[in-house]
Formats: structure tokens, C-alpha cells, sequence
């Protein structure tokens, strides 16, 4: 068939109809995604905020366990006692276990919902791309929509788009995971 054929312009407006549709469906799911990942990190980094300090030793309870022992070698001098007061010895810390995991899942939900978020924002732009038209003739335009969707099948877009609500729905799992130990550890 030649560049001028009559099926070129008629094989352009149906693929262009359907790209459209295609990449409307794909581009609103995104959109949605795209907010609820945005919510859902500011509320993980919130509670992360609060969870990776129990990581480190408290440092007011050593300066109380300090004082304790000072007030005791005082009063044991006071009192005229012969012992000498063993000198202050800052107690082992013991990291809970519970507090390793929580972090552990929160940090991990966190990072699958950024990750999340990055592959749709490059989804979002593979779609842009795709739909971009290059002005060329009828036979040109169709050729080159066939180059691009053969590229987006054999790079499996749709199965990445598809793909991407299971991993959010991940990342909250993980997120309700650590919830939990974190509230079974509170009672």
C-alpha cells in the first residue's frame, strides 16, 4: 500500500480513538494511586517519627539512674558508713524486639510506596510519549503508533500499571502489620 492509500487515515483515527480511551483509563487510575500513595506516606513518615526514637537508649533515664546513685553515695556519707558506693555504671540497653520489627515493616511499607509512586510517575510519562503525535504523513504516523505500542507491549506497561495498586495495597499491609505489634506492645 502506498503512503497515500485510503486506509492510512481511516487506520490513524481508530488507533488514535483507541489510544486515547487507553490512555485515559490507565492515566485516571494513576491519578487516584498517585494521591492515596502521597496520603499514605505523609501518615507512615508520621508514625515513623515516633517510632524510630525508641531506637536509641534514653538518655533521661540514664541521667535519672545517675542521679540515683549519686544520692545514695551522698547518703552513704552522710551516714558515716565505711562502704564506698560503687561508682555509677550506665545500664546495657536493650533494644525490644517489637520495636526492631515495627520500624522494620514501617520502613518497608514506607519504601514501597514511594517505589510505588516513582513506577507511576514513569508509567504516566511512557503514556505521555505514546500519545505524542509526529506530524508525518497518514502512512508515517500509522507506522510510527505501531513502532510505539509494539514497545509498550514488549515492555509490558499495561502489566506495571496493572501491577501497581497490589503494591500499594502491600505497603499497607506491611503498615497495619507493624500497627499491630505496635499496639500489642502498648497494653
Amino acid at each position: 500500500m502506498g503512503p497515500d492509500a485510503a486506509i492510512w487515515p481511516i487506520y490513524n483515527g481508530q488507533a488514535d480513538k483507541a489510544d486515547k480511551e487507553m490512555v485515559e483509563t490507565y492515566n485516571g487510575g494513576m491519578e487516584n494511586l498517585l494521591v492515596f500513595a502521597a496520603l499514605f506516606s505523609a501518615v507512615v513518615t508520621a508514625f515513623l517519627v515516633l517510632s524510630i526514637p525508641l531506637l536509641q537508649a534514653d538518655s533521661g533515664q540514664a541521667t535519672v539512674d545517675g542521679i540515683k546513685t549519686l544520692s545514695v553515695q551522698i547518703a552513704s556519707q552522710a551516714a558515716g558508713s565505711g562502704t564506698s558506693a560503687l561508682p555509677y555504671q550506665e545500664a546495657a540497653f536493650q533494644l525490644p524486639a517489637s520495636v526492631i520489627s515495627v520500624n522494620v515493616l514501617w520502613i518497608c511499607s514506607l519504601f514501597v510506596s514511594l517505589s510505588t509512586s516513582v513506577l507511576a510517575m514513569l508509567a504516566k510519562q511512557w503514556l505521555r510519549v505514546y500519545i505524542t503525535n509526529v506530524p508525518s504523513t497518514p502512512k508515517e504516523k500509522a507506522m510510527e503508533r505501531q513502532r510505539r505500542y509494539d514497545g509498550l507491549q514488549s515492555w509490558q506497561v499495561d502489566s506495571i500499571i496493572n501491577s501497581l495498586p497490589v503494591f500499594i495495597h502491600f505497603a499497607v499491609g506491611l503498615f497495619f502489620a507493624g500497627l499491630t505489634v505496635y499496639l500489642w506492645n502498648l497494653s
